[in-house]
């Protein structure tokens, strides 16, 4: 069964897309309902996982490159296997599963263009998964800011399970690390 979103809902996620910062208070005036009201509906909205709240990074601002991957993965449990590994890599912005032969589409982002290119090489370790082509681009137009995962605490081995200082392309400057990790030499 698909969820309907009604008029309020409707309102109070404009409201807090213009700025997520917004008081309930302030939003509930905007919306023309009670702050319970709106302190309900967004946790429905919430729970419900209709919606997310989080903090975007403007990463052309920062200078990060993207682009976006094209590969045909082989058989369902390998593409499972590879949608797994990657949605956990923090350079990735979004997957998307087509319909064609590239059945999976990687938006990836890189603080250079050498660190970006050594993601997208990393992505023939996957055995059953082709590149089957690879448009870099400038960052998003829009919309300016996207979700990152940010890693305060840092760690010795990625989220996928690999460690830099065993990869080549860091060993010779090629990639300047993932950022999740202690050899990470980025901005993040």
């Amino acid at each position: 069964m698909t969820r309907r979103l009604d008029k309020v809902d409707l309102k109070i996620i404009e409201s807090l897309k213009s700025d997520a910062r917004r008081p309930v208070t302030q939003i509930a005036k905007e919306v023309g309902v009670s702050r319970p009201t709106v302190i309900n509906r967004l946790n429905r909205l919430v729970t419900e996982n209709l919606i997310h709240i989080d903090v975007g990074l403007n990463i052309r601002k920062l200078g990060f490159q993207t682009a976006c991957v094209a590969l045909e993965v082989k058989g369902v449990d390998v593409r499972r296997k590879v949608e797994e590994n990657l949605s956990k890599c923090p350079r990735v912005l979004t997957i998307l599963r087509l319909t064609e032969k590239a059945n999976l589409m990687i938006l990836f982002f890189g603080e250079n263009h050498s660190t970006l290119t050594s993601t997208i090489e990393s992505l023939r370790d996957f055995s059953g998964a082709d590149i089957v082509y690879v448009h870099h681009s400038e960052p998003p137009l829009f919309t300016e800011t996207v979700s990152l995962n940010v890693f305060p605490e840092k760690s010795d081995i990625a989220p996928c399970g690999r460690k830099c200082s065993d990869c080549f392309r860091y060993q010779n400057d090629q990639c300047i690390g993932c950022p999740a990790v202690t050899e990470y030499k980025g901005p993040l």
